[in-house]
């Protein structure tokens, strides 16, 4: 029996998907992936358990619009940045995004954990049959830095480096969430040391 400071508990017609996303966003950063369930949604939001199955066939349907809602979010995040850029160079755009990325990661740890850790890799692969948006957005950016010569190796090794940048990116982000990143007394900020080494080392041919 509820006790009696419960709210009452609201009708399945009342709820909206977006209200169950936000709800499952918020207990995803608190208790990560395993701690989200359809009862612990229903109970934040004072409905039934099934209330949530009207919007969501299953759990697994509900963890696939989170990644996407992530997804969408980081794209914007990532054209914004890059849009803000004054130079026109790839290598500042690249800057950009890089720090935008680490900012989303940092912000949204579990949401990321499961948009690119592998071990979420099959519920990943389900919500994204081809590559995210958020990757393409990047490499599109690399080869904008090929095109116009600013990165001044053959068009043919374009995947390669593309692949190896946000390989380091994405490194940076994994050292961070586990405590790995350490910063040093005087040492500068790990992004803005990456793209410079980046920088200097893909200019020489």
């Amino acid at each position: 029996m509820l006790e009696a400071h419960h709210k009452q508990r609201r009708i399945r017609n009342s709820l909206s998907r977006e209200e169950i996303r936000d709800v499952s966003l918020l207990i995803l950063k608190e208790e990560g992936l395993d701690g989200l369930s359809m009862r612990k949604i229903a109970n934040r939001l004072g409905c039934s358990v099934a209330s949530p199955y009207s919007y969501y066939e299953s759990q697994i349907d509900l963890v696939q619009d989170l990644i996407k809602t992530g997804e969408d979010e980081l794209l914007s995040m990532l054209k914004k940045a890059s849009a803000d850029v004054k130079t026109g160079s790839a290598f500042d755009q690249l800057a950009a995004i890089a720090r935008s990325y680490f900012h989303f990661a940092s912000n949204n740890r579990e949401l990321h954990k499961v948009m690119f850790v592998t071990d979420y890799g099959g519920v990943h692969r389900k919500a994204f049959p081809q590559l995210p948006k958020s990757y393409r957005f990047f490499l599109e950016t690399v080869r904008i830095g090929f095109d116009s010569g600013e990165i001044p190796y053959p068009k043919n090794e374009y995947p390669a480096i593309a692949r190896m940048m946000w390989s380091w990116m994405y490194g940076v982000i994994v050292l961070d969430m586990t405590g790995m990143l350490r910063k040093r007394k005087g040492a500068g900020n790990p992004i803005e040391e990456g793209i410079s080494y980046f920088k200097k080392l893909l200019n020489k041919v």
